[in-house]
């Protein structure tokens, strides 16, 4: 089984800095059969540890929080209120690609999850990007990545 994760890529954290993501995964979408799609879109609560550690009140329900890419029919939406899956065992254990924002932290806890649940992750290296002013370079974090899910979980589509 191919199965994509598609990040948060909600309307509230396109910017300049990672807007090139709505078309690379649209595109993505056209060239690239998978047979499991599933989209995450992230929101906050008042209660979180985002506004309690981070005070971060941002994704609040209806803010931002809307996808910015069209997805196939197939796909299934999953809400999520912490960095990574809310219900990793949703997930084949075949090939698992992920793409979308951010890599220094969602995608990168995803990553964690996955490799912890059993499955290699594939970082698709032009649709991932950071919303942040200030990310860590994505240099670093394929270094983080091949240190601790193998020289192979870097990839081009």
């Amino acid at each position: 089984m191919k199965t994509l994760i598609i990040v948060d890529v909600q309307k509230g954290f396109i910017t300049k800095n990672n807007e090139f993501l709505v078309s690379n995964i649209e595109n993505l979408l056209k060239k690239e059969k998978f047979d499991q799609i599933i989209a995450t879109k992230f929101i906050n609560k008042e209660d979180s540890q985002y506004v309690n550690f981070l005070n971060y009140s941002r994704f609040m329900e209806n803010d931002g929080t809307d996808l910015a890419i069209k997805l196939p029919k197939n796909s299934i939406e999953v809400m999520k209120t912490s960095y990574g899956l809310p219900d990793i065992t949703k997930i084949g254990k075949g090939e698992v690609y992920i793409c979308g924002t951010d890599y220094d932290s969602c995608v990168l806890a995803m990553c964690f999850q996955l490799f912890d649940y059993g499955v290699q992750p594939k970082i698709i290296k032009n649709c991932v990007g950071s919303h942040s002013l200030n990310p860590i370079p994505f240099a670093n974090f394929e270094k983080i990545c091949m240190k601790n899910f193998g020289k192979d979980s870097i990839v081009e589509l």
